[in-house]
């Protein structure tokens, strides 16, 4: 049944769209797999029926926290964990949506998003996993966070999905504004894959805790997104998941090393934005300043004001001790973070000190480890998956069950999302599309690569300004980059721009060169300008 995680999203989000409960919501389940003749099944047959039919992984306690719910309700009759189906269980069971229905709207979905893709090759299974890996992306950290152990692996490789992203995220755009039904059945997946977490949980019914007096602290991206620095896709899950920070009434907070780390940033825009081209997003908030024609001297005078800016906010700045520039880690951290976070040649060790820095101060505040993120005195909120997985692994909080220092946006979206999924509806929707929006711009240390060597070739004399202004006509270049990870900028050579140049080269016509020449003074403004003018001044 290759639809059966999608099939158990969208019944749990009907099923806990009328019960607004998280045990009501997995009764069905339970009673599903109980033979209809009353035959007797005792507890570790269903649990195993469920994650065979429904991909569901129920730990112990929580099957019986369900079970127990269903008995009260005379569903189901128990004697010693034996269970039995009841007549009204059978009722019950009759008045769901049928499976041939759910199916038959799933069915549906994949194939007009077949026909969106326009690749008939892919077959509906194929298109089953790209649709489920890229919803999985979002549900992940909240799997991992509940079972370590419990990651959603399907055959298909990773760099298939990326092929796919762009496109699929603006599917779900266009089936919001044009085709209701399908948009319906897409939220239904959405929403019900984060429901369907829940059900891992140790204790189901601690879900809907709440947190108790946790300061969250704020790393240097989040706190851009929020003054607008990065491009509107990031910007707006950050502003909206800050929102939810202040709604759950959280101490907010940024550590004071964090934003000296903030000024430095801001302070390399000087010699860092001559490299950008407004139009053409890379992921970095020097892009985005650039697009928006800022100057050094704007710079300047928001670094001047800038603990002002952050109060002004809401967030407090907290005093560490720490002074990053005489800061030392522990030596076994510096080497194995470097296993998670490769160096960039944009970066200096100054990063990595600062976030070993935040895991040490986090802790001091803790002074024990914690088991419950509601009692977890202190987390610090950043989008930086890898450093997440270091701190996870690393630190022994996989093994021993404790609570990271090191939380993702995502998953803490997520699990405020369910405590109560009424306070802001369509949060978990727009933090997948959140995060497939940052792999949709280019890679800075891609980016940085691809300027370096289109300078050297300038230098040369082996390119001309026409070969550059042809690789940004139509944003083609935007195209290329972005097949580009991180780990892949050494692919970014000069043999591999001059290929890209003679392709653009055959695909321009006679009738697109005189448009070209038309443009001209426009190219000169906005590449000229931005781009060659720099690859011939440029100090490196």
């Amino acid at each position: 049944m290759i639809r059966k995680l999608l099939y158990t999203y969208a019944l749990a989000k009907s099923i806990y769209e009328q019960r607004k409960d998280y045990i009501d919501t997995f009764c069905p389940f339970v009673l599903k797999v109980l033979p209809i003749d009353r035959d007797i099944l005792d507890l570790i047959t269903i649990q195993g029926k469920i994650k065979d039919n429904y991909g569901l992984n129920i730990p112990e306690h929580s099957l019986k926290s369900i079970i127990t719910r269903a008995k009260n309700k005379n569903y189901i009759t128990v004697v010693k964990w034996q269970v039995r189906l009841n007549e009204k269980g059978i009722e019950y069971l009759d008045r769901l949506e049928p499976e041939k229905e759910v199916d038959r709207r799933i069915n549906e979905l994949l194939a007009d998003v077949k026909s969106y893709l326009n690749e008939p090759r892919l077959s509906l299974e194929e298109i089953y996993k790209i649709v489920l890996c890229f919803i999985n992306e979002n549900i992940d950290p909240i799997i991992e966070f509940f079972d370590p152990n419990g990651i959603c692996k399907l055959d298909i490789p990773r760099l298939k999905i990326r092929n796919y992203e762009d496109t699929l995220i603006q599917y779900f755009l266009d089936a919001e504004k044009q085709k209701p039904h399908l948009w319906k059945t897409i939220q239904d997946i959405v929403y019900g894959s984060v429901i369907a977490v829940s059900s891992i949980s140790p204790n189901i019914a601690e879900i809907n805790r709440r947190f108790k007096d946790v300061q969250v602290f704020l790393d240097s991206n989040f706190i851009f997104s929020l003054f607008e620095f990065h491009f509107p896709e990031i910007n707006k899950p950050a502003k909206e998941l800050f929102e939810l920070l202040k709604i759950y009434k959280f101490d907010i907070k940024v550590f004071d090393f964090t934003v000296n780390e903030m000024v430095h940033a801001l302070s390399n825009y000087s010699s860092e934005q001559h490299m950008y081209v407004p139009g053409i997003k890379v992921n970095s908030i020097y892009s985005n300043l650039k697009s928006k024609r800022w100057t050094i001297e704007d710079v300047k005078e928001f670094i001047q004001k800038i603990e002002e800016r952050i109060w002004s906010l809401g967030i407090k700045i907290e005093p560490s001790k720490i002074d990053l520039t005489t800061y030392i880690p522990k030596k076994e951290y510096i080497d194995r973070i470097l296993e998670y976070k490769p160096l960039q040649p944009y970066q200096t060790e100054r990063s990595r000190y600062h976030d070993l820095a935040i895991i040490e101060k986090i802790k001091e505040i803790r002074s024990t480890p914690k088991r419950e993120i509601e009692k977890s005195k202190a987390i610090f909120l950043t989008s930086d998956l890898k450093l997440s997985k270091f701190d996870f692994l690393e630190l022994s909080h996989k093994e021993n069950a404790t609570i990271c220092e090191i939380i993702p946006d995502r998953l803490l979206t997520n699990i405020l999302w369910l405590k109560n999924p009424t306070i802001v509806k369509d949060i978990p929707f727009k933090t997948i599309i959140a995060i497939h929006s940052r792999e949709i711009f280019i890679d800075r240390g891609i980016w940085r690569r691809f300027y370096e060597n289109v300078r050297k070739l300038r230098e040369e004399g082996r390119i001309e300004d026409k070969d550059i202004s042809m690789l940004f006509y139509n944003h083609y270049i935007e195209g290329v980059l972005l097949e580009f990870d991180e780990s892949e900028a050494d692919k970014i050579t000069r043999e591999l721009i001059l290929d890209e140049i003679e392709k653009m080269s055959g695909m321009i016509d006679i009738e697109t060169q005189k448009k070209l020449e038309e443009q001209k003074r426009i190219f000169e403004d906005k590449i000229t300008h931005d781009v060659m003018l720099p690859i011939s001044q440029a100090k490196f």
